[in-house]
């Protein structure tokens, strides 16, 4: 009967067991799963985002190319009226309104191209009306330039004041095009610079840090003793948290004690009492040399 209990209390205590690690292994797959959700929910929503934004500027170029033919109608017929001073007047505010129209235009239509390139839409589905856009304002252009020439030929005042409406055009042109590509390169050498600054950052315990694939033990005598923590060369990336080497001067880790995995000179560092036993604070005295070595910061922790 005794015999009989003890079995019975063993099949009890292994049943418990299992039980505890299929809820244990559910809870970290439910875990991963949300996380998973999250993600995609949040790629979802930038992707909706960056589509009204591309919707937004293709009805707004649209409007313009609509305004510019309306105007382009205007100033054609009062070109075959008599020309008096007030229609002059007229028709060139008409056409320096035009020449903005199209300048902007333009300006939309690269930015257009540029959103749907960067927001990783679809480009087949906007490229067809992103053409038909470039077409209808290159068709525009051609046609405000006959109607200028036109103009010019008929009226001697009118074509001084043409001529110097398109020369100061070409000049605030050639600025803005030269504004953009300073715009550009800033914009560039911000990205690299951001690029060049990213860091890595993984903390946890040894068991938690070895699961993941960031950390493993190697060396030692007989292989046992005195085998040391090594950060793993082909970790995954998706296993840390990415940071700016920049803006990350102190880290508050709740643990009894800690190390530094990763290799850091130690000088650069040290690692300071919390405001309890239970928390530690790594202090990064020297940016520069601290993250000249390793971009990845991995932390072995003890609670």
């Amino acid at each position: 009967m005794k015999q009989t209990m003890k079995i019975g209390m063993v099949l009890l205590g292994a049943l418990t067991i299992a039980m505890w690690f299929g809820i244990s292994s559910t809870a970290k797959k439910k875990e991963v799963l949300e996380g998973q959700y999250a993600q995609l929910e949040r790629e979802i929503i930038r992707k909706e985002s960056a589509f009204e934004e591309v919707m937004g500027l293709i009805t707004e170029v649209e409007d313009q190319i609509g305004t510019i033919v309306e105007k382009e109608n205007l100033v054609y017929g009062q070109s075959h009226e008599s020309l008096n001073r007030g229609k002059k007047e007229n028709i060139m505010k008409e056409i320096e309104m035009i020449d903005n129209l199209i300048f902007r235009s333009n300006q939309n239509i690269k930015i257009l191209t540029d959103k749907v390139k960067s927001a990783d839409l679809k480009r087949g589905v906007f490229q067809k009306r992103i053409n038909t856009l470039q077409a209808d304002l290159k068709e525009r252009q051609t046609v405000i330039v006959n109607l200028k020439t036109e103009l010019v030929t008929k009226d001697k005042a009118l074509a001084l004041l043409i001529h110097q409406t398109d020369s100061l055009n070409g000049t605030i042109n050639a600025k803005a095009a030269e504004i953009e590509q300073k715009s550009l390169e800033v914009t560039q050498l911000t990205a690299l610079n951001d690029e060049l600054n990213k860091g890595y950052l993984a903390i946890g315990s040894f068991e938690d840090l070895k699961e993941k694939g960031v950390v493993d033990k190697e060396g030692g005598f007989l292989g046992i003793i005195g085998r040391k923590v090594t950060l793993q060369s082909d970790a995954s990336k998706d296993q840390f948290m990415e940071l700016d080497k920049r803006k990350v001067n102190q880290l508050r880790i709740e643990a009894t004690s800690l190390s530094l995995v990763s290799n850091h000179p130690s000088g650069s560092y040290q690692i300071l009492p919390g405001e309890n036993e239970t928390v530690k604070v790594l202090e990064i005295t020297d940016p520069e040399a601290f993250w000249q070595i390793s971009k990845y910061l991995v932390i072995s922790k003890k609670s």
